[in-house]
């Protein structure tokens, strides 16, 4: 059995004892790219597979992603529920802290208010 394989792998090497394989040079050029150009050049050329399931996940992210940002911009630029300056308005100080006027009576109306209770 020994001497059966040891037979064909002489006679595999001497088949292929005529073959040359020249382009080696270009292969290890391509493999071990030298310079940045070289680089950018296999790294443009990879194949990439993406399946399909995959496309799926990311773009339902990107809907999401797409959805939430309009939304968000939407609370943004939408004006806020604006209360009507009185020409009056003044400042007051209470506790080292400033407040208006108008905002620090209704917030003592509505604590003595709830107080009530």
């Amino acid at each position: 059995m020994r001497s059966e394989e040891q037979e064909m792998a002489e006679q595999l090497k001497q088949e292929l004892e005529e073959i040359r394989f020249l382009g080696a040079e270009k292969v290890i050029s391509r493999t071990f790219p030298k310079s940045s150009r070289e680089r950018l050049s296999s790294l443009w050329n990879k194949e990439v597979e993406i399946s399909a399931a995959a496309i799926g996940y990311f773009g339902a992210v990107a809907a999401v992603l797409l959805l939430g940002g309009l939304l968000w911009r939407e609370a943004i630029v939408k004006p806020a529920v604006s209360v009507p300056l009185q020409m009056s308005n003044e400042l007051l100080e209470a506790g080292g802290n400033y407040y208006w006027k108008d905002q620090y009576e209704r917030m003592v109306a509505r604590l003595e208010n709830s107080g009530q209770d």
